[in-house]
Parts: structure tokens; sequence; C-alpha cells
């Protein structure tokens, strides 16, 4: 192995060949490849809230203007694409999402009060994974570092790129994190199941003195998924198949517990519970998703409190392809959301970023695929009202997705 005469020609390459195709190099023992994903939007918004003034959905300022029409950069993402012999592989990445979009993006701390930029650079995932391969088409592995559990199955089971409409559903945000941890995954030919144990959240980034005699828990989760013969099981989830020939049904059961989460004056505890379905055939995709989740809260100082969480997600998608190998594909969803389950007349605002708080979301869109997800414009209107109130937000949202 010559590492780093692989690393050498990867630089000269890099400079010679077109942006438009992924670089991969390899030796007999190792392999290289470099993606990109960007995600370039536009969005025009016109939201109302609680107090009947404009709302402003970039940074989720009440009283406040939108933009005429807001440009940002959804994903900016560089992954390098390790391989290690024939039972080795990991990921390293760097991404600066949210770029300019008004929001607290990503990392959280990377906006300035008031500026709405962000554009701070961050590793996103650091891992490497060991597989052991048996007959019948089953395997082993465990992979370790710097990743997504595999529970949440619209985040991290499936990548972003692969979705049906240009924006998160509610349920995705119930119960996911990114964090250092371990997971250890059995696949058959007709269901997968993983259980993961990764640091908490927080990671305890509070040390005062009333919590520096708090021990900080883990974030555990496991997650199966089948379907009912092997003709039948999605090994590769999508939430579009872009109309191709075939079939598909996967049902998954998914539970997460993020414990013992110290702050800088209690400990939060939360678990999750989801229920999810994929089906494709042949031109149609469709994704139901059942997600609940418990938020419970014990100050240093006594007691406790509990908030409960719940997300329901139904969405299609009918691919026409065309002669040219491009596809068109109309999509709806539909969100119910409830963010406090024991309030029923919960007076929400839309929020900060791509969803709303407590209430019903209605996306229609259509897609437009040049070569499938890895060159497509999406375009979707978000139509979003408050559970209780006259909070409601419309949303124009045009995107474009460059992924090699």
């Amino acid at each position: 192995m010559q590492l780093s005469k692989i690393l050498s020609a990867l630089a000269l390459l890099g400079a010679a060949i077109p942006s438009t195709y992924a670089l991969s190099i390899k030796d007999d023992t190792v392999k290289l490849g470099v993606a990109i994903r960007l995600q370039t939007r536009a969005t025009l918004a016109d939201a109302t809230g609680q107090n009947g003034e404009e709302y402003r959905v970039q940074g989720g300022e009440a009283s406040a203007k939108n933009d005429p029409i807001d440009l940002s950069i959804r994903r900016a993402r560089l992954y390098l694409k390790i391989g290690y012999g024939d039972n080795w592989k990991g990921e390293l990445a760097f991404n600066a999402d949210q770029i300019d979009n008004g929001t607290t993006g990503t990392p959280p701390a990377a906006t300035a009060a008031g500026s709405g930029t962000n554009r701070a650079l961050q590793a996103r995932y650091a891992w490497m994974q060991r597989t052991w391969k048996m007959e019948g088409d089953m395997s082993h592995s465990v992979a370790f570092g710097l990743m997504k559990p595999y529970n949440a199955p619209s985040d991290g089971a499936m990548s972003s790129s692969r979705t049906l409409f240009p924006t998160e559903n509610f349920a995705a945000s119930i119960g996911s994190v990114r964090e250092i941890g371990i997971e250890y995954m059995f696949k058959h030919p007709m269901f997968v199941v993983a259980v993961d144990l990764f640091n908490n959240e927080s990671d305890k980034n509070f040390a005062n003195a009333a919590s520096a005699d708090e021990a900080e828990g883990f974030y555990y989760g496991a997650r199966a998924e089948f379907s009912f013969s092997p003709e039948w099981f999605i090994a590769k989830r999508a939430e579009s198949f872009l109309g191709k020939e075939g079939k598909g049904l996967n049902v998954g059961i998914s539970y997460a517990a993020n414990t013992d989460e110290v702050n800088a004056a209690d400990t939060q505890t939360f678990t999750s519970f989801g229920v999810d379905v994929m089906l494709w055939f042949n031109n149609i995709s469709a994704y139901l998703e059942f997600r609940n989740g418990t938020d419970e809260t014990e100050p240093f100082a006594g007691g406790s409190s509990e908030v409960k969480e719940q997300a329901i997600v139904a969405q299609v998608g009918y691919a026409f392809p065309m002669e040219s190998g491009s596809v068109i594909e109309p999509a709806l969803r539909f969100q119910k959301i409830d963010e406090d389950t024991d309030d029923d007349n919960e007076a929400s605002e839309f929020g900060n970023g791509e969803l709303g708080g407590s209430g019903t979301q209605i996306d229609i869109g259509v897609n437009y695929y040049l070569n499938g997800h890895d060159n497509k414009f999406q375009a979707a209107v978000q139509l979003w009202s408050a559970e209780e109130g006259d909070a409601d937000a419309t949303i124009i949202y045009v995107q474009h997705q460059l992924n090699f």
C-alpha cells in the first residue's frame, strides 16, 4: 500500500477532472472516493403570527417582514468515502449547511444574533465499520465514530439526498442525534436489526456548581426493519424510486432514549417510539410514519415535569419516466404535528426553520429528475396552520440538488 502516492494523485486528478464527475482512487488495499452534495434553494414565504401581524419565517421573528425571495444553501457537504480491504469501510465528511438561510443553522452557535448568516464548517461524520459476511447474503457489522443512529428512519436510516420533498418531515426531528458512538447491525435478505450506544446528545456541556455532581447518561437506540419476503425487502431506502419497475414494502419499528442530559439547572431524558411503512410499487412511492416522543425534566431544585410530542406523516409520489431519461414526479404530503399532546389548544407559531409548530401541514410538490437523485429540481408549496389561533404560513421552496 502506498497511501501517500494515492493522496498525491488525488490532489493532481482533482484539479484535472471536471467537477461533474465523482472521483475514486484505489490500490490493492485502500479505496478513497470523493463525493459532494450541494442543495441550492430559493424560498418565498408568507406567514402570520398569533398577533395577526406578519411573521418572519427566516429567524422565527414575530411582527417582522419576510424577504421577497430568500436565497440560501441548504446543504454544502464534502464526503471522503473510505474502503480498507474487503471488510472495512468508513466516511469522513464536512459540512457548512444552512448557509444564509436566516435560521440557527448547523452548528447551532454558528449564527450571530440578528445576522442571519451561517457559513461555519464542521465535521459531520467520522466513522469506520467492520463487516463479517455470512452465507445466504447475511452479515454482521460494527460501526464506531461520529455518525447518526439507524433508528430514525427519515434521518439516520436514509440520506437526505433521497427525500421526496425539499424539506424534512417533523418525525425526523423526534429522537434523532448525531454523536460519537457504536452501532451493531445484522442484515438478512428480508430484515435488518440495529442497536446503538452513543454519547448523550449534550455530552455534559454544562459544568457549573449545580451540575458538577450530576452524572450524564447515554443515548440508546434500536430498530428492526422487515418485509414479508426477500423479493419485497427494500435494501436501500429512498422516498422516491423514480418510476422504476419493481416493488418493495418495509415495516420499521424503532425506539430511542437520550438519558440524563445535564443542563445548567436540570437533567432531561427524552424517549421516542415510532412505526413506519415504506412502499414502492412501480411508479408509486409512498411513506407513512407515526412517531411519539416524551421529554422528562428533573430540576436540581426538585420536582419533575413531562411533555409528550407526536407526529403523523403520510406522503405519496407518482413518477412519470420520460423518453429522454428524465423523470417528472408530482407529490403530496400530510403532517399532523403536536408538540404537547396534553394541550389540545396550542396557540403555536410557525417556528424557525422548515417546519411549523403544533398544527397541520400539507405539502404539494413536483420533482424533475435529470439524473435520478443525483441531479434534480424540487419545487413544493408548504401550507401550515396552527392547532389553535390565527397563525399560518404559505411557503414556496424551489431547490436544486447536485449529488455525486
